[in-house]
């Protein structure tokens, strides 16, 4: 399966990003830039977990950050795609970048912070080939399907997948638990619509 959801915290990401930076298979993008800014390019675990320690204007703070995972040599050059904005709507902002080609594969994660009853499922994807050729014809398609290797990029991606179930300390249906999220389910906070006493966890080896 191309996609993985799993359960985790910034502890369990700071081990997964730190092990993504060590293989240096991929360059790792934000989706999406702040308003009228560069896209940002992580260089480490630290750089992508320090986007948890931003905060919304209203004071909320981020609980989701969004990647995209180039991989070396699975497509053509990385160019982000400037996207122009509404400024009436945007706070006067005209533009923003992108992280957009069929071939990148995604990797969202989510986390949750002291009081919070939920922590929702990070995901990990990418297209098919032939997924990628039918959606080819969309409009504002960002390339062309054939300068990809999706056979590499499907390598990569299950190698990614294969380091999250390793990592697993339990198992809710088909969704991979990792050890800091289990540390919060067995204080109450619920797995995305899980919720403790509703739902048993399979230990991972049971």
């Amino acid at each position: 399966m191309p996609n993985c959801d799993f359960y985790a915290t910034t502890e369990d990401h700071e081990s997964l990003l730190s092990w993504l930076f060590a293989e240096d298979a991929c360059d790792v993008y934000e989706l999406a830039s702040d308003f009228e800014q560069p896209l940002k390019c992580f260089r480490s675990a630290a750089e992508v977990l320090a986007q948890f320690d931003r905060s919304y204007p209203d004071g909320r703070r981020w609980r989701a950050v969004y990647l995209q995972l180039y991989v070396h040599g699975a497509g053509p050059a990385f160019a982000p795609r400037r996207v122009a904005l509404d400024p009436k709507a945007c706070g006067g902002a005209t533009f923003r970048h992108n992280a957009d080609g069929w071939g990148l594969v995604q990797l969202y994660l989510e986390s949750a912070f002291a009081g919070d009853a939920r922590l929702e499922n990070s995901h990990t994807n990418h297209n098919s080939l032939k997924r990628a050729q039918a959606w080819s014809d969309t409009a504002g398609a960002p390339d062309e399907v054939e300068v990809w290797d999706f056979g590499r990029i499907a390598s990569f991606s299950s190698r990614l997948n294969r380091e999250i179930r390793k990592r697993s300390a339990a198992r809710i249906g088909s969704r991979t638990v990792l050890p800091g999220a289990l540390k919060l389910w067995n204080t109450g906070v619920a797995m995305g619509p899980y919720k403790p006493g509703e739902y048993v966890l399979q230990q991972a080896g049971a």
